[in-house]
């Protein structure tokens, strides 16, 4: 099974889990990149509004080709209860993702709103099979928690589950 795992991250800790996830499963990561380049002040005050309009950054890769892969997982941090504006250009910037089996996940300090909704029906509206998501908190990742649920989701064992 060929996976792609893209995920945006700012301060490490969504990059924490996807690389957890490419150890346990396998796949290619792909780190996106949002050119507006915030600081960690600059991610509340410009990131946060932008995210809660759901705005779209400019990103690198500004292009995605998914086609080769049987599953795409998509990661995001959230701000202000929503997926980052690099997340929501990468979803748009999907080449391939018809018909591919999706799986979502989140990082936050335990506020996730509807982050995990909201990258699903993205997904789900470009053609993806989104077949659950989970969420981790800071707190999850600083302690290395395992990614079983992720990986089991990745690997089809379970189907359509939203874990929080």
């Amino acid at each position: 099974m060929a996976v792609c795992i893209i995920y945006h991250s700012e301060t490490g800790n969504t990059r924490a889990v996807a690389e957890r996830l490419a150890a346990v499963v396998g796949g290619n990561l792909v780190a996106v990149r949002d050119l507006a380049s915030y600081s960690k002040v600059g991610m509340y005050l410009r990131g946060a509004p932008r995210a809660m309009r759901e705005e779209r950054a400019v990103i690198e890769p500004a292009t995605i080709d998914v086609s080769g892969y049987d599953t795409v997982v998509v990661g995001t941090p959230v701000w202000a209860r929503s997926p980052t504006p690099a997340v929501n250009a990468a979803i748009s910037a999907l080449v391939g993702i018809e018909g591919k089996a999706a799986v979502v996940f989140c990082t936050s300090g335990g506020m996730p709103g509807k982050t995990l909704e909201r990258i699903s029906e993205m997904l789900a509206g470009r053609g993806a099979d989104v077949r659950g998501a989970v969420a981790f908190t800071v707190r999850d990742v600083r302690q290395g928690a395992a990614v079983d649920a992720l990986a089991d989701l990745v690997r089809g064992s379970e189907k359509r589950a939203i874990v929080q």
